[in-house]
């Protein structure tokens, strides 16, 4: 199988191989791992795979390849989240294309080709119910029918999918296999240690990283919450968030890694080129990272990350090395 072009996931893309030589390809896949770091592209390029009959598949060449390039296979479809961050189940009366009951539908039916292949992009992101609607396709598909889930954590999977599918988890690239992806999608762009450093071994946070307007959206972020530790000469009310959390997954993941590295970078007494005025001590970097942590769980209950955040720093002072304050929301 043809994986040249990806990066990383050596033993992952071996195993792949191995199924589809073998030709005992299970009817359901779950790709899990952080966002990013190229499941979604493998996933796709297994499925071409599985449709291609050349020998080096996927060719990339024959019909089966080129409409699976224009998105135009027949017996090939992606459920993905939507403008709110899920995949809509749909309702039982109404087919609606991109929804769970839609794809289960068009299961049902017969294949133009003799075999379906589908892709859930986000399985984390449909609710229960939808999960279970979901189950019996997943526990009895048709012939010849093959689910790949994608997940960045099982943890938001119903424990009776995450059983009966195989599961490949996928590990963080390296900053070597993240400088390579950047010098082919970005070549015009150098290489930058703090990118590299701070994407958390994804390729898509890297490449969104090299967006200037995004990277100084969050090292505006990070003098706002200097800001809040204390860190101006004198004191001021905590910060206001100019830059905003347009995508609060995304930031509060860049966050987390960009204070790791900064008190990982402390504790080996080396400097982390970043701009001073954003720049913690060890002891608030830890803080910084405990809180971000925390946030990020409350994701899943559409917590409000901007107010959540500024309530904590509201606390900052009353924080233990260990543990965290009782945040104070009265402000509010």
């Amino acid at each position: 199988m043809d994986f040249q072009k990806i990066r990383g996931h050596k033993n992952q893309l071996r195993y792949l191989d191995h199924l589809k030589k073998s030709g005992d390809i299970p009817h359901a896949l779950l790709f899990s791992g952080q966002k990013g770091i190229g499941k979604r592209l493998i996933a796709e390029t297994f499925a071409a795979s599985l449709f291609c009959t050349e020998k080096d598949s996927p060719c990339g060449k024959c019909h089966s390849c080129l409409q699976m390039k224009a998105g135009a296979y027949p017996d090939f479809f992606v459920l993905e989240v939507d403008e709110k961050g899920k995949i809509p189940v749909g309702s039982s009366d109404r087919s609606q294309p991109g929804t769970v009951r839609w794809m289960i539908d068009r299961l049902t039916r017969s294949s133009v080709n003799g075999k379906y292949i589908v892709i859930v992009d986000g399985i984390e992101s449909i609710s229960e119910a939808g999960q279970n609607a979901l189950l019996k396709t997943i526990e009895e598909p048709g012939p010849d029918t093959h689910i790949i889930l994608i997940a960045e954590s099982k943890s938001g999977i119903l424990p009776t999918i995450v059983s009966r599918c195989i599961e490949i988890g996928f590990n963080p690239l390296t900053i070597s296999e993240i400088n390579d992806i950047i010098a082919e999608e970005l070549p015009e762009r150098q290489n930058s240690q703090v990118v590299s450093s701070i994407c958390g071994g994804s390729a898509g946070t890297a490449i969104r990283l090299y967006d200037e307007k995004v990277f100084d959206g969050i090292v505006e972020l990070c003098r706002e919450i200097k800001t809040g530790f204390g860190g101006a000469e004198k004191e001021v009310s905590p910060p206001g968030f100019s830059s905003g959390f347009g995508d609060g997954g995304f930031t509060l993941s860049v966050l987390i890694n960009l204070y790791s590295c900064m008190l990982r970078e402390h504790i080996a007494d080396n400097g982390f080129s970043l701009p001073a005025d954003i720049l913690l001590s060890a002891e608030e970097a830890e803080k910084a990272v405990k809180i971000l942590l925390a946030i990020k769980k409350g994701l899943k209950n559409n917590l409000n990350v901007k107010n959540i955040l500024k309530g904590m720093l509201y606390s900052i002072s009353d924080m233990k090395s260990r543990g965290f304050p009782e945040p104070d929301f009265s402000w509010l």
